[in-house]
């Protein structure tokens, strides 16, 4: 999903200037897709999402 970082990192800014963590999703016809971008050193928000993030993945791909 994210070909362009710059792009929607350059968006999230004009939407939220302050956000440290981000998910941002999108539909596609066969299925969702997300990515989690991170601003700053909260590293431990970004580690703990991405847990999530891969547990997520992880339940997904066993359903189908």
């Amino acid at each position: 999903m994210n070909r362009n970082i710059q792009l929607v990192e350059k968006s999230l800014d004009t939407i939220s200037p302050e956000w440290k963590v981000m998910l941002v999703a999108s539909f596609t016809e066969d299925e969702l897709e997300y990515d989690l971008f991170s601003k700053g050193t909260d590293n431990e928000v970004v580690a703990l999402l991405a847990m999530v993030n891969a547990v997520t993945l992880k339940e997904l791909k066993d359903r189908a």
